[in-house]
């Protein structure tokens, strides 16, 4: 329900509920402004307020009253004619164009703080995706220099695991080359043991019989410590091309 304000030709009054406006006694002329209308009206003009409006009585027709000589003339009823419509005066500007120049100003002072909120955002924005970037080519440049560690890391494996390889190789060659050497004098050493064994069971001259079985014995410990000797040899010897070939 609408609230009115009631203008009596100098100031304004109001807000007035409906049920307040029926004891004021507004008239059809009476002027009456609530939110939402572009300026004053009357009363008769607001379809709210039609019910509200005090009723005159229609004139007397065809009545002659009875003029008394004495009696003082009869005076002419006064008709009421609207009351101009007056608005309130701001630093001496209608209240309307105040109101106006109010909510403009109000408006650019806002659009100016808007504008610097975005301003200071944008800015803040630009500043952290600068601040991110930088970050993010460290953590490039970062991740660059782990990677050429890696590699020269990797690099230096190589050539580290290639020369112990070959350290490996040549050790394992110069034990083969030993073992070569080693292999020759104890096939050399088998074979004089098993001739010495020979002569050792086939001369019977000058000697006892227990002469005869101590030096057969102890040929044949020596033919058997050579024979190991060989093997051993032999098998290391395996063993060392086995570690060549891996």
């Amino acid at each position: 329900m609408n609230s009115y304000f009631l203008h009596n030709g100098v100031e304004s009054s109001g807000p007035f509920t409906i049920e307040e406006l029926k004891t004021k006694n507004i008239k059809a002329t009476t002027p009456v402004w609530c939110q939402g209308m572009s300026d004053w009206t009357t009363a008769s003009e607001v379809e709210e307020l039609k019910s509200l409006l005090t009723v005159n009585p229609p004139p007397i027709k065809n009545f002659v009253p009875v003029v008394n000589p004495v009696s003082a003339p009869t005076p002419t009823p006064k008709v009421e004619t609207p009351k101009t419509k007056k608005n309130k005066s701001i630093f001496g500007l209608n209240k309307s164009v105040f109101t106006f120049i109010l909510f403009f100003g109000v408006l650019i002072i806002a659009s100016f703080f808007l504008s610097m909120y975005q301003d200071n955002r944008r800015e803040a924005s630009e500043l952290k995706n600068k601040q991110t970037e930088k970050n993010n080519v460290q953590y490039r440049l970062q991740q660059k220099e782990i990677e050429e560690q890696k590699i020269q890391m990797a690099i230096q494996e190589k050539i580290d695991a290639d020369r112990l390889l070959k350290e490996k190789k040549e050790t394992v060659n110069n034990q083969l080359s030993n073992n070569q050497e080693l292999l020759l004098t104890a096939t050399s050493n088998f074979e004089n043991s098993k001739k010495r064994l020979a002569e050792a069971s086939n001369f019977q001259f000058f000697r006892s019989a227990a002469e005869r079985e101590e030096e057969v014995n102890f040929a044949q410990k020596d033919v058997s410590y050579w024979k190991k000797e060989v093997e051993k040899i032999k098998d290391e010897s395996y063993q060392l091309k086995l570690q060549l070939e891996h």
